[in-house]
This record gives C-alpha cells, structure tokens and sequence, in this order.
C-alpha cells in the first residue's frame, strides 16, 4: 500500500513538472514571436503617417507589447515567495536542488536520503510538499502565462490596425486618384 501512495505522488509531480516545461516553451515560444513582430514594426515604422488613429494605436501597441514582455520574463523566472508550513518537513529538503547541493557529495546525499526515507511520514510529507511547491508554481505561471497572451494580442492587433491604416493611406491615391 506505501508504494502505492508514492507512485500517485510521483505521477502528479510528473504532471506537474510537465506543465512547467509546456509553459516555459509557450512563453520562449511568444517571446520569440514578439521579437519577429517588433522587428517588423521598426522596419515599417518611418512609414507612419502619424494622426490620432495611428497615434492611439501606436502607444496601444508599445505598453501592451512592453506589458507581454514583462509577464513573458514573469513566466520564465519567476520569483516564488516559500510560504509553507515546516512542521513535519526534514531539516534539509532533499527533493529540491539547493537541499541536494547542500551535500558535499553524492554518498552523503544517499545517506541522507536512506535515513529520511525510513521515516515514512517525513519522507511522504517531504514529496507532497514538493508536489504542492511544483502546482503553486504552476499556478503562478499560468497566471502570468494567461496575462502575456492578453496583451500580445492586443499588441499584436494594434500594430495590424497601424499596418492597415498605412496601407489604406498610401493605396487611396492610386485608388480613387487625386
């Protein structure tokens, strides 16, 4: 029965840990995208004839896109306050990096490991506080993630209405002549 208990733990961690990994490569994913629609908004640039439409849309653009940007960095390195309840946790939590780079080796590392881990309610408690601690890291992210989305597409729609206007603009000579 204990194997089992752990194995449905290391499988919502799993999930958990796959999640982060999806929003992280979504948000490197837009990043990279803001970046290829930035550039071809400075190259076109100079083209805008500026009058309060294309003004309005043009500020719209920049604090939205600077707004993406922010919540994409959030995304990606996020700053996580610890706020849990130490309890019944090990004084050394040895699921975390920092908690195993703490050792000076890997021997001390198993060593400590065995020990916790004849302890099944802190070696239990130990696991489900890093699943708990990996999900609020989700969520933290999935917030932010949520929020990027928003404004780049407002970004993204603002700077297509700036293109559409250039385009009209410059194409109403041709098309209805002087």
């Amino acid at each position: 029965m204990k194997d089992d208990h752990y194995l449905s733990l290391f499988k919502v961690l799993d999930s958990e840990q796959q999640i982060i990994t999806r929003t992280d490569q979504k948000a490197f994913t837009m990043l990279s995208l803001m970046g290829v629609f930035m550039v071809f908004f400075l190259v076109h640039f100079p083209k805008i004839q500026i009058n309060w439409f294309n003004f309005i849309m043009l500020i719209l653009y920049l604090v939205t896109a600077l707004l993406a940007l922010i919540q994409l960095i959030i995304v990606i390195n996020p700053k996580i306050k610890r706020t849990e309840d130490k309890e019944d946790l090990p004084e050394i939590n040895a699921t975390y990096f920092k908690g195993i780079v703490s050792f000076k080796s890997a021997a001390e590392y198993g060593k400590y490991l065995r020990k916790i881990m004849t302890n099944e309610t802190r070696s239990y408690t130990m696991f489900a506080n890093q699943v708990y601690s990996v999900a609020t890291i989700n969520d933290y992210k999935h917030g932010h993630m949520q929020k990027a989305i928003r404004f780049f597409a407002v970004a993204i729609i603002s700077e297509l209405l700036i293109v559409m206007s250039v385009a009209y603009t410059r194409s109403i000579p041709f098309l209805f002549g002087n």
